[in-house]
């Protein structure tokens, strides 16, 4: 359950596992949302589709992605589909469907 007991107990493990901090942060996407863009942070993070699909465009800072469904580091993801997004990277997340609920794990700098 996203925010339940335990998602930070597990997120501090898992920072620990990694020598990294890890943050959680998740979204939850009704249908039709508005293009939903990634903040450049400048930490390497993973998205996580727990229910639902989108559409997700990776690129990188300062660079706008092509529209469409040609672009070359664009694709579906779906329940389950999980994105690596590195430090110098943005996504950008659309056609949203159905509803949909993401986790994001940043991983930052150690503690």
């Amino acid at each position: 359950m996203p925010g339940g007991p335990g998602v930070e107990e597990l997120a501090a493990e898992l920072g620990r596992w990694v020598l990294l901090r890890v943050r959680l942060l998740f979204r939850f996407l009704p249908v039709g949302s508005l293009v939903v863009e990634s903040l450049p942070m400048g930490a390497e993070s993973t998205v996580t589709v727990l229910e639902g699909a989108c559409r997700c465009v990776l690129s990188r800072v300062g660079e706008d992605p092509a529209p469409g469904p040609s672009h070359p580091l664009g694709m579906r993801l779906r329940s389950g589909g999980t994105l690596f997004v590195p430090g110098d990277h943005t996504y950008r997340l659309s056609e949203i469907h159905i509803p949909t609920t993401l986790l994001e794990l940043r991983l930052e700098g150690p503690d």
